[in-house]
């Protein structure tokens, strides 16, 4: 085979035998068969019987739900009764009680923890200054621990509710006891 020498363009230095000319058009392929194709068929009988019924019930909920827009990861708990407030053998309050204190603790956790990030900012930006321009964060942090470790801290990882509300009487009486021997 020869190989064309460099003259030129390209198109002038093509040989035919080589490189043939593409065809003018592509060829449709003629249909041999008077039976239609299946998956065309079973595509429009799915479209029909299982699609449209599927999206026509869909969008008439999407449309009824459009007019109450539901935020789950806004949603808000109303306040039930602390477990002080709750009757004897009142074993639905005892619950909600308990999952309001669950609630509040973790609120309490989360608030700890951004305090926390906010004095870290502080101190990364900061550099060297950071105990001249971050005091007023380490106040703030030193405050939410304190106020967070009154309430939790020695409850441990099983602490409830009601454990939690026996730390704070024991608190109110040693307080109550203190102020009595100090007048």
């Amino acid at each position: 085979m020869r190989v064309p020498a460099a003259r030129g363009t390209m198109a002038e230095g093509r040989d035919r035998d080589v490189y043939t000319e593409p065809p003018p058009r592509t060829p449709v392929a003629d249909r041999t068969t008077a039976v239609p194709n299946p998956v065309t068929f079973f595509q429009a009988v799915f479209s029909y019987v299982v699609d449209a019924p599927v999206t026509f019930v869909r969008e008439w909920i999407e449309s009824r739900q459009a007019k109450n827009k539901f935020y789950y990861y806004h949603q808000k708990f109303p306040r039930v009764p602390d477990l002080s407030e709750c009757m004897e053998g009142d074993h639905l309050c005892f619950f909600e009680a308990e999952a309001q204190w669950r609630r509040d603790r973790m609120v309490d956790q989360q608030i700890v923890e951004i305090v926390r990030e906010r004095l870290g900012a502080c101190k990364q930006r900061e550099g060297p200054n950071q105990f001249q321009n971050c005091a007023k964060e380490m106040e703030q942090l030193a405050q939410v621990t304190k106020a967070y470790q009154d309430r939790y801290g020695d409850l441990g990882v099983h602490g409830n509710a009601r454990t939690c509300l026996m730390k704070q009487k024991h608190r109110m009486i040693e307080e109550r006891k203190a102020q009595a021997n100090a007048s």
